[in-house]
Formats: C-alpha cells, sequence, structure tokens
C-alpha cells in the first residue's frame, strides 16, 4: 500500500489511487473530497479550529480580520478559510476580501520582503489576521515587525498546525495543535 502524505498534484493521486492497491492520503488536492475515488482519506479537523482561533481574535476585539493563505492549495487551506469566514458571519463581521492576502501558493509565501509588498498593497492593515499556517503566519509575524507594528499589540496573527517554530517565535504564536504522531499511527492502522 501507500500513504501519501499533503500530495495535491490531482492527476498523480489518480493515478496512484488506480494502481489496485491500498492508497490512503493524509490531506489532499482541494476538490478530492467530493471526487469518487479509490483510496481512503485522512484529515486533522480544521473547520471548527479555524472558527476557534478566529473567534478568539473577535473576543480579544478585533472586527476587521483578514485571511492569508492560498485558499485553492489544499483542501485543509479551504475548511480553514471556511471556518474564517463562519466565525465572522457568527460574529456578524463582514468578509472584506481586500484585506485579505489570498494569493496564489506558486507565490513566495516564504520570503518576508513579498509578505511586505502583499502588507503595503493593503488599503488598511486589519486588526488580525487568521494564516492558513504557521509557517504564513510567521512571515507575516516578521513583516508586520518590519513595517513598525506590534504582535499582538497592534495585530493579531494566528496560525495552524502547531509547528516547533510557533513555540520559538517571539512572541509565540497562537495556533491550532495538529495530532501528527496520532495521525500517523492512525494512518499505518488503516
Amino acid at each position: 500500500g501507500i500513504v501519501a502524505i499533503e500530495l495535491f498534484d490531482r492527476a498523480y493521486t489518480q493515478m496512484l489511487c488506480n494502481l489496485g492497491i491500498p492508497v490512503l492520503l493524509i490531506d489532499s488536492y482541494l476538490r478530492a473530497p467530493s471526487e469518487l475515488m479509490q483510496c481512503d482519506l485522512v484529515y486533522m479537523e480544521n473547520y471548527a479550529s479555524s472558527i476557534a482561533l478566529t473567534s478568539r481574535i473577535i473576543a480579544a476585539g478585533a472586527k476587521d480580520i483578514g485571511f492569508v493563505g492560498d485558499i485553492n492549495h489544499c483542501s485543509s487551506f479551504r475548511e480553514r478559510w471556511n471556518g474564517y469566514r463562519a466565525a465572522l458571519d457568527d460574529a456578524q463581521l463582514p468578509l472584506d476580501r481586500d484585506v485579505c492576502i489570498l494569493a496564489d501558493d506558486s507565490e513566495p509565501y516564504g520570503e518576508v520582503s513579498w509578505m511586505l509588498e502583499k502588507l503595503n498593497a493593503l488599503p488598511r492593515i486589519p486588526e488580525g489576521f487568521v494564516c492558513a499556517n504557521d509557517f504564513i503566519a510567521i512571515r507575516m509575524m516578521q513583516a508586520l515587525q518590519k513595517k513598525g507594528l506590534s504582535v499582538p499589540g497592534d495585530v493579531m496573527i494566528t496560525g495552524f498546525d502547531g509547528s516547533p517554530e510557533a513555540e520559538v517565535v517571539s512572541p509565540t504564536l497562537t495556533t491550532a495543535q495538529i495530532p501528527s504522531a496520532d495521525i500517523g499511527r492512525m494512518s499505518a492502522d488503516m
């Protein structure tokens, strides 16, 4: 059998799923859950966790909150985007795409200078950003700091994944923990 972790190429995934051997995907390309595939899918919980992260920023007083990440990158990012939107809706806050950075994942999200350029192009800096993962959130924090803004004093940030970097960055990052070891064990058992 094959265990594929974060395989986002549709054609390659379909080829693997049609080999006639057991295939298990951990996360997938955006529309995989809605297609009939000859494999099993395992996902971490994204939607409710994203609602909780966004709600935390709202509870701290933010009314203007952007999202950062390619919402078409994979199923997990889309679920996180949907959770962010649901939290805004629950709080009766508007979704303003003008303060979101939703560039294609082929863009250099890992470059602080690129993130700073995107921040400078926004009509305003919102009070918070919900980021699709910790990697993006940390780059956003660095870009905001280069802009002379403090996190979380001026702008609140959340990530997603519970990466080790989230604990050592200053200030530490508010994030959703993914039980990677449990997911790995469950996937191996399947």
